[in-house]
């Protein structure tokens, strides 16, 4: 245990020659029961080895005196969550793949001890495990997520706004903490409250647990655009709502292309046959795909065989969420470039078709 009035070691990472030789030290200083001051994307915080029994000890004794925030378990990615949440429903894993990494904190009110909190140290498990709710976080600057994936156990983080460092043993500076807290949300069994704002606001979280649907085509201006916006007309008719207020009821709409730019508007032709059927495209920007859209969406629908085989190629494990606009298997073919007629049979095409989703949705 350092001398509670002597100062940490202080290590300013913008003028690292190597912040790989960074991370290895403080690996090292974790794993010999330290308390590391560490950058997050919000509020800087404090981190002990969850192994270490008395390394935790000092942090919740520090954390205690700034009491900042709740201090979390720190997985080392989304993908982790249902080892320690084995129950978790679908919004909690929503909100888990579409908020980290990143400054959000989710307590879970689930069935803890069937996971992996069950093999922690009990006194530990106090610390992360309240009330039977797990806290837990993806931190989302990068140097503190490869410090958790090389430290031999779990991370215990606790959020800081401590000038005064000392009982620490490691502090690493990346300039000043981002302006923003983390945002602390309980999962309950069939929803979530926001317990303490912060970087995410209500409305955000709201976005974020809904059901995700994402059209995707090639570039973005003809069919997935058409379909997103066929689409969200088709749910607010069958919601009782206008389209603007789909994200309040839970749902999110979007379209990408696989080589797509970023903001082209809609074909001109593609805007009023869209009119015709009670949507809107005069507001659309084109977008690529990128793997953070693949990782969020609840439901890829594709308009050809080949988008599906080129999307599935880069993200291989996105497979059970990939499905093919037409029900038996066909193409929707490319307008672009042809009469305001094609476009029209494309968009009753792609209306046919969405209905039949969202009949198999049940919605």
């Amino acid at each position: 245990m350092p001398d509670p009035t002597s100062q940490p070691e202080r290590i300013d990472l913008r003028r690292a020659d190597d912040p790989r030789d960074i991370v290895h030290r403080a690996v090292a200083c974790l794993a010999q029961g330290g308390v590391v001051a560490l950058p997050t994307d919000a509020a800087d915080c404090l981190a002990a080895c969850a192994l270490q029994l008395g390394a935790v000890a000092r942090l919740l004794a520090l954390a205690a005196s700034d009491a900042p925030g709740t201090p979390a378990l720190a997985l080392r990615g989304p993908g982790e969550l249902a080892d320690w949440v084995p129950d978790l429903d679908e919004t909690g894993r929503r909100l888990a793949r579409r908020g980290w990494p990143g400054p959000l904190t989710l307590v879970s009110r689930g069935a803890v001890d069937r996971g992996l909190a069950r093999r922690l140290l009990a006194e530990v498990r106090a610390a992360v495990v309240r009330d039977g709710a797990l806290a837990l976080c993806v931190p989302g600057h990068p140097l503190t997520r490869e410090i958790g994936r090389l430290t031999s156990g779990p991370l215990v983080l606790a959020p800081t706004s401590r000038t005064d460092l000392q009982g620490l043993d490691m502090v690493i500076d990346d300039g000043p903490a981002p302006l923003v807290a983390h945002t602390v949300v309980a999962l309950d069994p069939g929803g979530w409250r926001l317990l303490e704002a912060g970087a995410f606001r209500e409305e955000d979280l709201v976005r974020m647990a809904g059901t995700m649907l994402l059209f995707v085509c090639t570039g973005n201006t003809c069919r997935s655009p058409m379909a997103a916006a066929i689409c969200k007309r088709r749910l607010a008719d069958r919601l009782g709502c206008a389209p603007d207020d789909l994200e309040r009821r839970g749902f999110v709409v979007l379209s990408a292309g696989l080589a797509a730019a970023h903001g082209h508007p809609a074909a001109r032709e593609a805007v009023d046959v869209v009119e015709v059927l009670g949507g809107s495209l005069r507001d659309h920007a084109s977008q690529p795909l990128t793997p953070e859209l693949v990782a969020a969406a609840d439901l890829i629908v594709v308009m050809t065989r080949d988008h599906r085989h080129a999307l599935l190629s880069q993200v291989p494990d996105a497979a059970d969420r990939v499905r093919l606009l037409h029900p038996r298997g066909g193409d929707i073919a490319d307008p672009i470039g042809l009469d305001r007629d094609v476009y029209h049979q494309t968009a009753s095409e792609i209306a046919e078709h969405l209905d039949h989703i969202l009949d198999e949705l049940a919605i």
